[in-house]
């Protein structure tokens, strides 16, 4: 769970406000992700 918390803060939000990508799963997120924010937003299509 530590992993989300280095999400990008664009990313939360969408999550938060129901704007995520439609098949945004926990899974994707639990995935090894960039630490870079642009590259996360890029892999996650947020």
């Amino acid at each position: 769970m530590l992993r989300l918390t280095l999400l990008a803060p664009e990313i939360i939000e969408a999550i938060l406000d129901g704007r995520q990508p439609k098949g945004l799963s926990l899974a994707d997120l639990m995935k090894t992700l960039p630490v870079e924010w642009a590259g996360q937003r890029e892999v996650l299509g947020v």
